[in-house]
């Protein structure tokens, strides 16, 4: 009885970080989810579901043409029930080419099993 009753002092601090660390690490990153919008975001990018189209507005934060992303703190999507984020999209060349960090953008992209992809960007 005693070892448990250590071992449950021990183990429930922990378990309560473990919990935390999930909205800590939301709030670092600049968005918050909660459960049923990561549901929302993940609604029909399962079991073999088609691409969708969307266009939003937001900010570059980040060009990384090793990876061929675009990082944009975007405004909500509500055509695909998205919240407020920051996130990387897959880009061409020509694509990271016209932008800069800081810039304000609009841009529409496809997002499904194959990730997310800017089509078009342009600069406001």
């Amino acid at each position: 009885m005693r070892t448990t009753t250590r071992l449950t002092l021990l183990v429930a601090p922990l378990m309560l970080a473990a919990c935390d660390s999930n909205s800590e690490m939301a709030e670092h990153e600049g968005m918050e989810m909660d459960d049923s919008a990561m549901s929302s975001m993940n609604d029909g990018m399962e079991n073999g579901a088609e691409a969708k189209s969307a266009s939003a507005k937001g900010t570059v934060t980040a060009i990384d043409a090793e990876a061929g992303t675009v990082t944009i703190d975007h405004e909500a999507v509500p055509e695909l029930a998205w919240p407020e984020m920051v996130m990387a999209f897959d880009a061409t060349e020509e694509v990271r080419g016209d932008v800069a960090v800081g810039d304000t953008v609009t841009f529409e992209f496809s997002t499904g099993e194959e990730g997310n992809t800017i089509s078009s960007i342009s600069v406001e």
